[in-house]
């Protein structure tokens, strides 16, 4: 073989492999959601498109301040709107994605933790202004804290 047939045929064999290599990748992600969602995923400023799906980003007032929320968007029509955290509009749309139920139950915890975070934003709010007993209001705030983050638990565990 020539040093031009030679080249040829290294370059058609390093096109053959990545070709192979890109049909396991196809194969593994018909299993996988989390390697479809990796492949599938577009990233804009204000979304992220996985599939048909298409997360936006909103940025609202909440509790005195700009926060910012998330819409999971399926053919222009809204389906679950203002969820607090961007793993919950995720694993809404892995569970979309699958046909698997759960997606209302993430939704629900996930307004159990916009509750709770209102929550703390209120007693910062009192320590601050001074409006209570400072003592009583970082207890309140401890404990409101502490429900916070048992309801991201329990939604990053449904994930």
């Amino acid at each position: 073989m020539d040093h031009s047939t030679k080249a040829m045929y290294d370059i058609l064999n390093k096109l053959n492999t990545v070709d192979s290599t890109a049909r396991m990748v196809a194969e593994s992600a018909e299993q996988d959601v989390d390697l479809k969602v990796a492949l599938t995923q577009k990233i804009e400023e204000n979304s992220v498109s996985v599939q048909n799906y298409r997360i936006d980003i909103v940025l609202q007032e909440f509790a005195g301040t700009q926060k910012h929320f998330y819409n999971v968007v399926e053919d222009n029509k809204i389906l679950y709107r203002e969820l607090a955290l961007f793993e919950t509009a995720m694993g809404v749309v892995k569970k979309l994605m699958t046909g698997k139920s759960g997606a209302d139950e993430i939704v629900r915890y996930d307004e159990e933790y916009i509750n709770n975070l209102y929550e703390v934003y209120t007693h910062k709010h009192r320590i601050k202004t001074g409006t209570i007993n400072e003592d009583i209001a970082q207890a309140k705030l401890d404990r409101a804290k502490t429900k916070l983050k048992e309801s991201k638990d329990k939604i990053l565990r449904r994930l």
